[in-house]
């Protein structure tokens, strides 16, 4: 029973590795079409995830309601003990996020902004032939953020800002783990596990921006972003031949601190240039401190991921009176280490393309759509299941697809 209980708690911390999220830098429609690159001026309310010192831009009263779905997908080769097996799909479905974001200019240089955005996700589903299922068999994380924030102009050139974030995670997961049923006659079997938890909105940080105009057509910015420290509560249900354990369990993540850095250039009066780089510190999650039942005792996992660097660049042409055309391209580094706890997240760099329109329908309305595609990198990592047998995972014909839309009005 002990060896069952060691091999159990071996998957459930593997499941908490994850459990931190996974990044969303644009959450907003108009934010996947520029590539986030807007910390040099403020579009819409946008401006209160990509730099809060940018809302000194909005001149109305501004409220955006929106969408960004994503489909991630693709296909993972597995060897196992140097034996390659088929690939398998990876397809978690649709996930459909919405945004609201308001603005609200106030009296002697003071701009108001509230935004509530889905700032942490991840979704994978293996089909059931896979044979890394013992780790993950389907992962859903959802992380949204109410992110009230105020700006301040200082000058004619120079605004700053600042706000609160607080964090509501949440996070599922089911794998079938595999467990030592004897100790008489020694035989493995599969078990099936179920987990489920969130914070409560109990987790909360900060974010500080500023934003410079060196010229009336030129503006840099910056923003920082607080580490969030995020306890996580929830119960895990483990079905066996014999068994059925369940119980409380809780895990302190911290959601990483990052800083990001852009330029916003109006070339001329229709052609613009935005340009990014950001710096995200996943290597903060070094390991998690897990705490379960206890009958199980407590279990601490080390993951050793790396910092993760973020950058990207948006041209924007103003075609029509109306109308505005965008595209952007970004390059996001992995954050895997090459030995993996986990198969929630597939390893590999990304390269994002996406574009937009905007179309200003009247003096007060507009509409703003949206397509990116995601193409991940091919990159293997290690791992080894509860009895010892050694794997290697590499995501071929990763691809996720992104498209979106926003209504903005402006009182």
């Amino acid at each position: 029973m002990k060896k069952l209980l060691a091999m159990t708690m071996a998957a459930l911390t593997a499941t908490a590795a994850f459990a931190s999220g996974f990044g969303l830098y644009e959450p907003t429609a108009i934010g996947t079409s520029y590539g986030g690159a807007l910390l040099g001026k403020g579009l819409d309310g946008s401006a209160n995830t990509i730099n809060p010192a940018t809302l000194d831009d909005i001149t109305n009263i501004t409220l955006q309601v929106g969408f960004v779905t994503e489909h991630p997908r693709g296909r993972i080769k597995i060897s196992r003990d140097g034996r390659t097996y088929k690939c398998s799909p990876m397809d978690p479905g649709f996930f459909v996020l919405p945004h609201v974001q308001l603005v609200a200019p106030a009296l002697w240089g003071f701009t108001f902004g509230l935004g509530i955005t889905p700032d942490y996700g991840l979704g994978t589903r293996y089909s059931h032939d896979s044979l890394m299922t013992w780790s993950s068999k389907q992962t859903t994380i959802e992380g949204f953020v109410i992110n009230p924030n105020l700006s301040y102009r200082i000058t004619d050139d120079w605004s700053i800002g600042a706000g609160a974030r607080l964090l509501f995670f949440d996070f599922e997961q089911y794998s079938y783990p595999m467990a030592y049923l004897s100790d008489v006659n020694p035989q493995y079997g599969y078990i099936r596990n179920h987990l489920h938890g969130n914070n409560g909105f109990s987790s909360c940080g900060v974010q500080f921006g500023t934003r410079y105009k060196i010229l009336d057509n030129l503006s840099v910015g910056a923003v920082y972003k607080s580490k969030i420290d995020t306890r996580v509560k929830g119960h895990s249900n483990l079905r066996m031949p014999g068994y059925v354990l369940g119980g409380a369990a809780a895990a302190n993540l911290d959601i990483p601190q990052s800083i990001a850095a852009g330029v916003n250039w109006d070339i001329t009066e229709d052609w613009h240039l935005g340009a990014m780089v950001s710096w995200t510190d996943w290597s903060e999650l070094d390991r998690i401190e897990f705490k379960l039942p206890p009958s199980q005792g407590d279990k601490t996992t080390k993951l050793r991921w790396k910092d993760s660097w973020r950058v990207g660049i948006a041209p924007s042409w103003d075609f029509a009176e109306d109308w505005t055309a965008v595209v952007s391209y970004v390059y996001d580094s992995n954050v895997c280490s090459y030995d993996q706890q986990s198969t929630m997240l597939p390893p590999g760099d990304r390269q994002i393309f996406s574009g937009g329109v905007s179309w200003r329908i009247t003096q007060n309305l507009q509409i703003d759509v949206t397509y990116g595609i995601v193409v991940m990198g091919a990159k293997g990592m290690h791992m080894r299941d509860g009895l010892g047998r050694n794997y290697r995972m590499e995501c071929r014909h990763g691809l996720s697809h992104a498209a979106g839309c926003s209504l903005t009005y402006r009182f």
